[in-house]
C-alpha cells in the first residue's frame, strides 16, 4: 500500500495492558498511530482548544485528548482511520482525504447521541464506516449505502489470553463478572443472591470493575485495579464468566474469557450472541431475567469436572480463535484499500 493510513489511537482504559480496540493497530504495521500532541505547551493548547470549541460538538464524550487527536487527524490528508468514531469523529469529518470509522456503541445508545439530522450529516463525511455488530448495520444503512459500511468484529490477542488446563484442583468454584460498562446490577446482584443461599461459602463470587463503591452482595469479592496477569488468572480459574447486560455489540470481557477458555453466562442482547454463536461455548439468557441467568450459572456449575465442561472449555477457546487480532486486520486492511482506491 503506497501511502500509510493515519489511525487516531487513543488509549481507553479497559483493565488490562492487551485488551480495547486500539491493540488493532499492533497487526497493522502499515497504518501510523496519532496520539494527543506532546509537551506541557502541546497540552496547554489543546485544552484551551477544546474549552472554547467544546460547546459545539454534540458527542455526549468528548474529552480534550480526544479533541487535540481529532484536530491531528483532521490536519492530515491521507487515508486516515478513527478507531473511536463514538468519541472522536467529529471536526476531522471535515478532512480533505479519505476516512474509515469505526463505531463502538449500540445503536440505541448512538441515536441518543445526536438528532437524525446530525447523524446523517456526520456519517456521509465518512468514506468507509466500521460497525462490530450486525445490529448497527441497519442504523448506518439509513443514513449512507450499504457497501460503504461492514461488519469487522472486534479482535482479541489469543497469544496473551491463554487457557491453563482448567480450574486449579481443590479450589471452590468460582463465578467471575468483568466490567462495569453496560451491566445490568440488578440482575447480577438477584443472580448472586441466589447461588450464595444454594451453595453457601462452597461457591466463590468474585467481580473486577472499576465501580467498587456501589453496594454488593456481602459474599462477592470485589477487585479493583488488579493486574493483567492477575485478571488471566482469574479467568482461567473461573467455572463461568458471569456478564450480565443491558445491551452490547463487542464485549473485551466476553472474548478475553472465551480466549481463556472459559464458558460465558451472558445476556442476550445486542452483538453478544455474533461473537459467542450458538454452541457450547456459552448459555446466553433473555434481557433482565434473572431467574434464567441464574440457572444457567448452576448448570455449569453442576458440569464442574465433567466431560462437558470440558468439552465447552474447549468450544470457548474455539470460539474465540474466530477473532484472532491477525485475522480481524487483515479483514480491517481491506477497508484501508478502499481508502487508498478514494484517494
Amino acid at each position: 500500500m503506497p501511502h500509510a493510513v493515519i489511525a487516531s489511537a487513543v488509549r481507553v482504559p479497559w483493565h488490562s495492558h492487551h485488551g480495547g480496540y486500539d491493540r488493532l493497530l499492533d497487526y497493522l504495521p502499515e497504518a501510523r498511530r496519532i496520539t494527543a500532541p506532546r509537551g506541557i505547551t502541546g497540552q496547554k493548547i489543546a485544552t484551551a482548544t477544546h474549552h472554547w470549541l467544546r460547546r459545539r460538538c454534540p458527542l455526549p464524550f468528548y474529552p480534550a485528548e480526544h479533541f487535540a487527536t481529532d484536530a491531528r487527524v483532521l490536519a492530515g490528508r491521507g487515508p486516515a482511520h478513527i478507531l473511536y468514531g463514538d468519541e472522536q469523529f467529529w471536526f476531522s469529518r471535515h478532512r480533505l482525504g479519505p476516512t474509515a470509522v469505526t463505531y463502538h456503541q449500540p445503536p440505541a445508545r448512538l441515536a441518543g447521541f445526536m438528532p437524525t439530522t446530525n447523524w446523517r450529516r456526520l456519517a456521509t463525511r465518512a468514506s468507509q464506516i466500521i460497525a462490530l455488530a450486525p445490529d448497527q448495520l441497519a442504523f448506518f444503512a439509513n443514513h449512507l449505502s450499504e457497501e460503504r459500511v461492514h461488519l469487522i468484529p472486534h479482535g482479541i490477542d489469543t497469544a496473551v489470553f491463554t487457557p491453563a488446563g482448567g480450574p486449579e484442583t481443590g479450589c471452590r468454584p468460582m463465578l467471575l463478572t468483568v466490567g462495569w460498562w453496560l451491566r445490568d446490577w440488578d440482575v447480577l446482584d438477584m443472580t448472586h443472591d441466589r447461588i450464595h443461599r444454594r451453595y453457601g461459602n462452597d461457591i466463590e463470587l468474585v467481580v473486577v470493575t472499576r465501580q467498587a463503591e456501589r453496594t454488593w452482595h456481602p459474599a462477592v469479592r470485589v477487585l479493583e485495579g488488579i493486574s493483567e496477569l492477575t485478571l488471566t488468572q482469574l479467568y482461567r480459574q473461573a467455572t463461568a464468566v458471569f456478564l450480565p447486560l443491558t445491551d452490547a455489540t463487542a464485549n473485551n470481557a466476553l472474548l478475553e474469557a472465551l480466549a481463556c477458555g472459559t464458558p460465558v453466562v451472558a445476556t442476550d442482547t445486542g452483538g453478544i450472541s455474533y461473537y459467542t454463536g450458538h454452541g457450547s461455548a456459552a448459555s446466553l439468557t433473555p434481557p433482565s431475567d434473572a431467574a434464567a441467568a441464574a440457572e444457567a450459572v448452576e448448570t455449569l456449575i453442576g458440569e464442574l469436572g465433567t466431560a462437558a465442561h470440558a468439552a465447552r472449555r474447549a468450544a470457548a477457546r474455539e470460539r474465540a480463535e474466530l477473532f484472532a487480532w491477525p485475522r480481524i486486520a487483515d479483514q480491517v486492511r481491506s477497508v484501508y484499500r478502499l481508502l487508498e482506491d478514494e484517494r
